[in-house]
């Protein structure tokens, strides 16, 4: 079987979520196209099997990623999906803060586009501030760097809580739900 992983990423961390599902997939059996929605292909007819993601960004996927949903969600209607994103709101303590985000970033994206997934991966998230994060948010972190560090956020320090066993895991799912 044929997988196209396809990430939108803003400052590289689900870059690197991406490319361990499509290891796992690859061990799996399949055969692995892993794309940046920036530079998706354009003939997905031959595949399988969709895994869509991005990293969020006050609430949002990544536009390129959106759009290769809204461009082919007739394909993907009728193909095998999963949807997954990488953020830090999966990290939270609270879990009725994690359950409303992941219906937000997940459940809801998919029902925007009348898509029906397999699975839905909800991963931690990278943040390392010494890199822009465009100028809005970089004067957001200098103002509130106070605050972010009461709230247990060193912006000094990189925050990766990727839990790689959890993806791994996820992606095995996908495959054997996917055959």
């Amino acid at each position: 079987m044929k997988a196209l992983v396809l990430y939108g990423s803003r400052w590289g961390g689900t870059v690197a979520v991406a490319q361990k599902i499509g290891q796992t997939l690859t061990m799996e059996g399949y055969k692995v196209d892993i794309a940046d929605a920036k530079k998706a292909p354009k003939d997905i007819q031959s595949y399988d099997l969709f895994v869509i993601g991005s990293g969020m960004r006050a609430d949002k996927w990544t536009k390129e990623a959106l759009e290769f949903l809204d461009c082919n969600s007739t394909l993907l209607r009728t193909k095998i999906t999963a949807l997954f994103v990488s953020c830090q709101m999966a990290d939270r303590p609270e879990p009725e803060v994690r359950e409303k985000a992941k219906k937000q970033y997940l459940q809801d994206t998919a029902d925007c586009f009348a898509l029906k997934p397999v699975a839905f991966g909800f991963f931690g998230g990278y943040l390392d501030f010494k890199h822009s994060h465009g100028l809005i948010v970089d004067v957001m972190v200098l103002v509130n760097r106070k605050s972010l560090r009461k709230n247990g956020l060193d912006t000094t320090k990189v925050h990766d809580t990727r839990d790689w066993s959890s993806i791994e895991a996820w992606s095995k799912k996908i495959a054997k739900a996917a055959l």
